[in-house]
């Protein structure tokens, strides 16, 4: 049975992509639009340790940021019925096929690819399949389209053949959402915050031109996600 909470899955078909700090740095920015966030991250040692290390910035700066909710399944009871709730599914890329029930019960799917080559071998068997499939099923709920959006990461746009993507868009029924550039910004997670949490405090923020752009770039993603649901 579908939940009215969105269930984001993030996934991609090669590993090492960014697909974790990706899904980090939109839980922040959730939390910045007032969202409570449950987070399924099957053994993902990442995220885990992006909540010790926030834990203790949090102590060490006498500050108050928004936590994720781990959890362990996605029965409905684990899942809140708040409008203002969403669940973030991070699956592990060579478990793709084991999350498939997770893939199923989508409201939006994410495929992060870090190059062209990653989105031109998207449509091999097994992650089409696994589409395909999600699709199948989420239809047979009643629901008219899986949300399916590929976000590119590590953008430059001259690398990025946009005639052939936008055929491959209208052939395999994704959209392609803001590309997000290579910004070290991203990867505060390493010390436990993100992009989005940095107007939470200036006088322990400082922000640099970097994080002003991460940052815009995170929000444009999840303006991006809401308003093609």
């Amino acid at each position: 049975m579908m939940t009215s909470t969105p269930i984001i899955v993030i996934s991609s078909i090669k590993p090492r992509a960014g697909k974790t700090t990706l899904a980090l740095n939109l839980a922040a920015a959730l939390w910045a639009d007032k969202y409570q966030v449950k987070f399924l991250a099957p053994n993902n040692s990442d995220v885990e340790n992006f909540i010790r290390r926030r834990e203790r910035f949090c102590q060490e700066n006498k500050i108050l940021l928004p936590f994720p909710k781990l959890i362990n399944n996605l029965h409905p009871e684990a899942i809140d019925s708040d409008e203002k709730a969403v669940v973030i599914a991070d699956i592990p890329t060579a478990k793709n096929q084991e999350y498939a029930f997770v893939f199923a019960k989508a409201h939006t799917l994410i495929t992060v690819a870090d190059s062209p080559v990653h989105l031109q071998t998207m449509h091999t068997d097994a992650y089409n399949n696994l589409v395909w499939q999600a699709k199948k099923n989420i239809a047979a709920r009643g629901i008219k389209y899986l949300n399916w959006i590929i976000v590119p990461n590590l953008w430059q746009e001259n690398m990025w053949p946009m005639e052939e993507i936008n055929e491959q868009s209208r052939r395999y029924g994704f959209r392609i959402a803001p590309g997000m550039h290579e910004r070290e910004a991203f990867r505060h997670v390493k010390d436990g915050y993100c992009a989005a949490d940095m107007v939470s405090d200036t006088k322990v923020f400082k922000m640099s031109m970097a994080d002003v752009y991460a940052r815009r770039e995170i929000l444009q993603l999840t303006d991006f996600l809401w308003h093609n649901k």
